[in-house]
Order: C-alpha cells, then sequence, then structure tokens
C-alpha cells in the first residue's frame, strides 16, 4: 500500500494514493495496451490477475466511523478509530452486509475522516447522521505507520542517473 501524505498546515493532511489514483500503474499509458507489465497485466510491481473478487464477509467487523452527511453520492464518515483505513477496503453494516468501500480519507491526522464509495443498491441519503459503520479489523493500518518517519534504509536507487551501471 503506498500513500503520499500532503501537508496543508501542521495539524491537516490529506492521504492520497500514489501517482493521483486510479489503478496500481499510477496511470502509465503505453505502447499496445501497456502501462506495467503490458497488455495481459502482470509485470514488474503488478498483483496480476483479477482482483475484484468478492472475498465474502469477514468473521469479525468493528466500528470504524458513523455517518455525517452525503456528498456527490458518496458516504461522508467521521472515523472513530484510531487505526486507518486501507484505501478500497470494505465498509459493513452491523449485520455485516457490504455497503461501500473507503474512497479518500482527509482531515486532521488525528481527527480523521473519510468517504466512502456505495455499492450498488445502496443510497448514501438512506443513511440517517450518526449511523455506525463497520470494517475488517485486518483492514485497518496504525497511525504510526503515517506519523513516524520510516526507520529503514531508503528507498529507491539513490542518485544513480538514467543508464548507470547497477554494479
Amino acid at each position: 500500500l503506498f500513500i503520499n501524505v500532503h501537508l496543508r498546515n501542521r495539524s491537516q493532511m490529506v492521504w492520497t494514493p500514489r501517482g493521483g489514483g486510479g489503478d496500481r500503474g499510477g496511470g502509465r499509458g503505453g505502447f499496445r495496451g501497456g502501462g506495467r507489465g503490458g497488455p495481459r497485466g502482470g509485470g514488474r510491481g503488478g498483483f496480476g490477475g483479477n482482483r475484484s473478487f468478492d472475498e465474502g464477509p469477514p468473521e469479525t467487523v468493528i466500528s470504524v466511523g458513523k455517518y455525517m452527511h452525503s456528498c456527490e453520492g458518496e458516504m461522508v464518515i467521521d472515523a472513530t478509530l484510531e487505526k486507518v483505513p486501507y484505501f478500497n477496503a470494505p465498509i459493513y453494516n452491523q449485520d455485516k452486509t457490504q455497503i461501500g468501500k473507503v474512497e479518500e480519507i482527509m482531515g486532521p491526522i488525528h481527527k480523521y475522516m473519510f468517504s466512502m464509495k456505495t455499492v450498488e443498491g445502496v443510497k448514501a441519503e438512506s443513511f440517517k447522521k450518526g449511523d455506525e459503520v463497520y470494517i475488517n479489523p485486518q483492514k485497518l493500518l496504525p497511525l504510526e505507520r503515517f506519523t513516524q518517519p520510516s526507520s529503514g534504509p531508503p528507498r529507491g536507487g539513490g542518485a544513480r542517473g538514467r543508464g548507470a551501471p547497477r554494479g
């Protein structure tokens, strides 16, 4: 999971998928359906195959937040957890029926909100303010992942120029 964190001011961050969103290739075009890995998927850094399979309902769900209002057909949720949901993590109602997926995460780092794109047949306007929504606890990341600098070695190739030898 790659996420860019943009500082608006010290207390407010907006998290967006690396490359501006869309699919996992960063929106690259290419020759003959190119993008990463050619026209058939796979390739370096890809996930390959059809990732839109239905995982089914999880064994347990926990409350992730409360419905605030709708905006452009999506639901805005005030998060009540310290942990941060994955992008595109399924969101459920109390009886474990999927009602949508996490779309965007926004607001101050310790009081964030997120928008949720509803699944077909679910209308954002049908919810009342304060209605709770739920998530699979396995689809959450600790807040420290976004607030503390990485302690590992720097990623990437460093100062190598294009075509420089690797060895």
